[in-house]
C-alpha cells in the first residue's frame, strides 16, 4: 500500500481530507475542512448531535463523496466500518452475516477461511452471541451491532471506523472492547458518547463544530483542558478589544478633533468594534426547568416480582424510594433493568408483591425506544402541544420557541419537520418534552445512547441540583459515577442487591466478591498436588523475585510517565501554529500513552497476583 510519510516522524499518512465541503439541504455540514489521518492515529470524534460526526466518518471511509475538495486514500487501504445502525440482511444467519455471506470453501483447501470463521465465532462469544445459526431478523438492535463489530474486528485492517460502538452493550463487553481497541495496532476513527472509553483509547480528538474541525493531540481530558484554555483566551481577547474601543472612543469624543473627518472615521470604527461584540459561539444548551412539589411518600416496592412466561426476571424486590434519591440500575442486557423502571413508573403490574405510589408523584419517562413523533409536524408545533410557555427556576417565563433555543434548536431548526432531525437531535427533543412536563420522579432508560457529550454534561449539571428522584438504567460508566449515589444491581436469580456509591464503587465490590469466591474455591479444593503446577494456573502461586522487582519498578515508572504526559499536554497546548513542535510532541505523547497503558495493565496483573496468591 502506497502511503505518504511525514519526514522524520515515522508516521505514515493513510487518509487526507483536503478542503472538503459537504452540504445537506440547507445545512453546511463540512465547510472547507482539511484533516490527515496517520497509521498510528487513534482519533476520537466529538461534537453536537447533528454537527456532522457520522458524515465525517463516512467521508473518511469512502462511503460518502464530498461536494467540494478531495479525499485521498493510501493505495490498497483496508477500511472496516461499523455504522451506528448496521444494515444487515435479516434473512441471513448470524454466522453468514459475520462472515459477509454464506461460507463456500473447502476446509482442507482454504485454511485461512477456516481460521477467520474461528476468529468470528470466538468474537461472537466474547460479545455474548452464542447462537450463530439464529436469523439476523430475530435480533435486537444491540445484538445486530455486536454482529457488525465481530465482522469488523475479525479481519486485519489499516483503518477501523466505529460509529457509537458501545450503544446497547453490557458494561463487561464495553470493558472488553476497550481493551481490544487499546491493543490493536490499526488506526482508529471513533465516535462514542462513552467518556471513559474515549479518554482511555483515543490519542487525538477532533471536534466537529459549525462545519469546522478543531483537533488536539492527547486524551479526551487533555482536549477538554485545551478547549477551556482556548475559551478563556478568547474571552480575554474580547475584553481587551472592547476596552481598546472604549478608550479610543472616549479620547476621540473629548475635544474638537472629534469633528475632523479622520477623527469621525475613527469614532465610527470604534462604534463598530463595540457593536460587533464577540464572534458568535455555537448554540449553548441550557436546562433550567422546574419540577413539581414531591411529598415524603414516593414509590415503595414490597416483595415485588415479575416473570415473562416461565422466566423469572425480578423476585422479592424490597425498596423504598425517598426524596433526593439518585439511583442507578445495572445488570446485563435482558436482566430486567427496564422492567424494574416500568414497575416504578406504574407501567407494569407486579406478578408478586405490590408497588405503592405516592399521591404527589409525577413520573417523567425517557426510555430507550424513541417517543412517537409525527414526522410531518414541525419541531415547534411538537413542543407547543406539550407546553406553550414555561416558568424557569429563575422565575422568568419563556415561550416554547425560546425553550427550544435553550435546547440547541435555533429558529430555522424549529421550523424543520420532526422527520428531518438526526437521531441525536430527535433524542434531545424528546428529553425536552419529558422535562417540560415538570416531573418529580425522573426515570431514564439508557439516556446516553444518542445524546452528544455537551448535552450530557449540561444534563448532569442540571441533575446535580434537581430536587426530584432520579432512577437511571445505564451501561455508561461515567454517567453512573457522575449522577448516582447508589446502585441497584440485578442478580442472575432476579434478586436486586443494593450498593452504595457509583459504578466504580460497585465494580470494585464486584472484584472483591470474585476474589473471595476464588479464595474459597481454592480452600475447598485443598492443597495442590505435589506435581508441578500447570502453566495455565498462575494465580495460585506467589510472585517470583523477578516479578516483585518488576512490580517495584512499575510503581516508580508509572508516576514518571504520568508526569511526562502532563508536561507534553502543556507543550501541545502552547505550541500554537508551530507544526513541527506539535507533531513531535504529539508523536511522543502517543508513544507515551501506549507505554503507560501497557505499564498499568502489567501492574494490575502483578498486583492481582499478590492479592490472590
Amino acid at each position: 500500500m502506497q502511503k505518504s510519510q511525514h519526514p522524520g516522524s515515522g508516521r505514515v499518512n493513510i487518509v487526507s481530507l483536503e478542503r472538503v465541503g459537504l452540504r445537506y439541504a440547507e445545512k453546511q455540514v463540512l465547510d472547507v475542512v482539511s484533516l490527515g489521518i496517520d497509521d498510528r492515529d487513534r482519533m476520537g470524534v466529538i461534537g453536537r448531535n447533528g454537527s456532522g460526526k457520522s458524515t465525517l466518518l463516512k467521508v473518511a471511509a469512502r462511503l460518502v463523496a464530498p461536494d467540494t475538495g478531495r479525499v485521498v486514500h493510501g493505495s490498497g487501504l483496508r477500511i472496516r466500518y461499523v455504522a451506528q445502525e448496521p444494515d444487515l440482511d435479516p434473512s441471513q444467519s448470524v454466522r453468514e452475516a459475520v462472515l459477509a455471506g454464506p461460507a463456500q470453501f473447502d476446509p482442507l483447501a482454504d485454511r485461512a477461511a477456516v481460521q477467520r470463521e474461528q476468529r468470528c465465532l470466538a468474537l461472537l462469544h466474547q460479545l455474548g452471541l452464542d447462537e450463530p445459526q439464529r436469523r439476523v431478523g430475530e435480533l435486537s438492535g444491540g445484538q445486530r451491532k455486536r454482529v457488525a463489530l465481530a465482522a469488523a474486528l475479525a479481519d486485519e485492517s489499516d483503518l477501523l471506523v466505529l460509529d457509537e460502538p458501545t450503544n446497547h452493550l453490557d458494561v463487561d463487553v464495553v470493558e472488553w472492547l476497550e481493551s481490544v481497541l487499546s491493543s490493536r495496532a490499526t488506526a482508529l476513527l471513533l465516535v462514542t458518547h462513552d467518556r471513559y472509553l474515549l479518554d482511555r483509547v483515543a490519542t487525538r480528538i477532533v471536534e466537529v463544530d459549525s462545519g469546522q474541525l478543531h483537533s488536539g493531540h492527547g486524551s479526551y481530558a487533555d482536549y477538554l483542558r485545551g478547549r477551556a484554555l482556548r475559551v478563556e483566551q478568547s474571552a480575554a481577547n474580547e475584553r481587551r478589544r472592547a476596552n481598546r474601543a472604549r478608550v479610543e472612543l472616549a479620547w476621540l469624543q473629548r475635544g474638537p478633533q472629534a469633528r475632523t473627518s479622520k477623527a469621525r472615521y475613527r469614532v465610527e470604527r470604534a462604534h463598530e468594534l463595540l457593536d460587533a461584540g464577540p464572534a458568535p459561539a455555537a448554540d449553548e444548551i441550557a436546562i433550567e426547568l422546574p419540577s413539581r412539589r414531591l411529598g415524603s411518600k414516593v414509590v415503595n416496592l414490597h416483595n415485588a416480582g415479575k416473570r415473562y412466561g416461565q422466566r423469572v426476571v425480578l423476585r422479592g424486590v424490597e425498596r423504598r424510594l425517598k426524596p433526593g434519591d439518585r439511583i442507578g440500575v445495572v445488570g446485563p442486557n435482558g436482566s430486567g433493568k427496564t422492567t424494574l423502571l416500568q414497575l416504578i413508573a406504574g407501567e407494569l403490574e407486579p406478578d408478586t408483591g405490590k408497588v405503592v405510589t405516592g399521591d404527589t408523584v409525577a413520573v417523567g419517562w425517557y426510555g430507550q425506544d424513541p417517543r412517537p413523533l409525527p414526522s410531518h409536524q414541525r419541531v415547534l408545533d411538537t413542543v407547543t402541544e406539550v407546553v406553550l410557555e414555561t416558568r424557569l427556576l429563575s422565575g422568568r417565563t419563556i415561550s416554547a420557541g425560546t425553550l427550544l433555543e435553550r435546547f440547541g434548536f435555533p429558529p430555522d431548526a424549529q421550523r424543520a419537520f420532526a422527520g428531518e432531525l438526526s437521531g441525536g437531535e430527535r433524542r434531545r427533543l424528546e428529553l425536552l418534552l419529558v422535562l417540560a412536563e415538570a416531573p418529580n420522579v425522573l426515570l431514564l432508560d439508557e439516556p446516553t445512547n444518542d445524546l452528544d457529550l455537551d448535552t450530557l454534561a449540561v444534563l448532569e449539571e442540571y441533575l446535580d441540583d434537581w430536587p426530584g428522584v432520579l432512577v437511571v438504567a445505564s451501561h455508561d460508566r461515567y454517567f453512573l459515577d457522575r449522577v448516582c449515589s447508589d446502585l441497584l444491581a440485578i442478580e442472575p436469580d432476579g434478586g436486586v442487591r443494593h450498593h452504595p456509591g457509583g459504578w466504580t464503587a460497585w465494580r470494585r465490590s464486584q472484584a472483591d466478591r470474585e476474589r473471595e469466591t476464588r479464595r474459597r474455591q481454592r480452600q475447598e479444593a485443598g492443597p495442590p498436588p505435589s506435581a508441578a503446577q500447570p502453566s495455565g494456573l498462575p494465580r495460585t502461586r506467589k510472585l517470583t523475585y523477578g516479578e516483585r522487582r518488576e512490580l517495584t519498578q512499575l510503581e516508580r515508572r508509572i508516576p514518571e510517565l504520568e508526569e511526562r504526559k502532563a508536561a507534553l499536554t502543556v507543550e501541545l497546548q502552547t505550541a500554537g501554529d508551530d507544526y513541527a513542535a506539535t507533531r513531535a510532541s504529539g508523536d511522543e505523547l502517543a508513544a507515551l500513552l501506549a507505554e503507560l497503558a501497557a505499564a498499568e495493565a502489567r501492574w494490575l496483573e502483578l498486583a492481582e497476583l499478590t492479592d490472590t496468591g
